[in-house]
């Protein structure tokens, strides 16, 4: 393995699940500064790399995580393709539905395997709302709502005004746009079933007091192909104390599924009234990327057959676009 790109996710996430992993060995990082990547290196004793070309072309490394902002997902992966190497790639798959498309086709031309990091399908808690549903715990679910605030704060820490999560054409969104396609595929994967209608409104506010940064709220209605009708609402109006992620599922028999974080489920019924599973899952497993990333060295190896794919990258990135026009 090589992970182009030690951000957060690349550097605390994906580097030290494919560190730990069977059959997995982590054989080099890439980013653009030695002052980001050297650390990281030593730390799992590593190589290290300023030059993603040359991480790509080692004939010792079978597949690459792709852990760079979305403006440069398309090229390095592109390249990645070309040296037929398998790539795990992060979400936006592009900024464009079409670049998105693209690649998929030429990993089937190649003959690897790319797959999306769409996480969210292994995080622990909606593992077990999938459990629930699949068991018809909600006789026949009718309605849902998800709601994720992240602090302005935050938001302004790790996207600066001016940095590329604001730039609307280079990365194919606001902030809003790339954090929706985790939950929007998440809601297809636990339904098995299609968008069949959306309506996106956005609102966004300058933040003057975090660099001008652009406060957003945006909400979308939709209904999907099996009748099941829903709400999305994406903010970072929000501090710190009132963030939140949460997953309600309302059933015709009244019976409600709730999923809050990545670390609780409750199922709120009659006997018993309220059933509530708590998830103590720690590092790279609590949202999901250990496990995600398992599920992609066992598909490398043959193992296993992928769980997710590009389409269902296109699919996500399909939806989220409705919020920019």
């Amino acid at each position: 393995m090589g992970i182009v790109g030690v951000g957060f996710v690349g550097g605390q996430a994906h580097a030290p699940a494919f560190k730990r992993i069977p059959n997995s060995r982590l054989i080099a990082l890439s980013a653009r500064t030695k002052e980001r990547v050297k650390p990281i290196a030593e730390k799992y004793n590593v190589t290290y790399m300023l030059d993603h070309n040359k991480l790509i072309s080692q004939p010792d490394i079978d597949a690459v995580v792709v852990a760079t902002p979305t403006p440069l997902h398309y090229d390095v992966v592109k390249l990645a393709l070309e040296n037929r190497k398998h790539v795990l790639c992060e979400m936006p798959l592009t900024p464009s539905v079409k670049q998105s498309q693209e690649l998929g086709r030429l990993a089937k031309k190649v003959g690897v395997i790319l797959m999306p990091v769409l996480n969210f399908r292994f995080t622990p808690n909606y593992l077990k709302v999938k459990e629930l549903l699949t068991a018809n715990a909600l006789d026949e679910p009718a309605a849902l709502s998800f709601v994720e605030s992240i602090p302005a704060r935050d938001l302004a820490t790790q996207w600066p005004a001016g940095s590329w999560a604001w730039d609307k054409e280079a990365s194919g969104g606001y902030p809003d746009f790339t954090l929706s396609v985790w939950s929007i595929d998440l809601i297809r994967w636990l339904f098995e079933a299609e968008y069949a209608d959306t309506h996106w409104k956005t609102n966004y506010l300058p933040l003057k007091d975090l660099g001008g940064i652009l406060g957003y709220s945006t909400m979308g209605l939709f209904k999907l192909t099996n009748g099941v009708i829903g709400s999305l609402h994406y903010t970072c109006l929000t501090t710190i104390s009132a963030s939140q992620s949460t997953l309600e599922i309302l059933g015709r028999n009244t019976f409600a599924i709730r999923a809050e974080s990545n670390n609780s489920t409750t199922l709120t019924a009659e006997s018993p009234a309220r059933q509530e599973w708590r998830f103590r899952e720690v590092g790279t497993r609590v949202w999901g990327h250990y496990q995600m990333d398992e599920h992609f060295i066992k598909c490398v190896l043959g193992e296993a057959d992928p769980q997710v794919t590009v389409e269902d990258a296109v699919k996500a990135q399909e939806i989220a676009s409705g919020m920019t026009r």
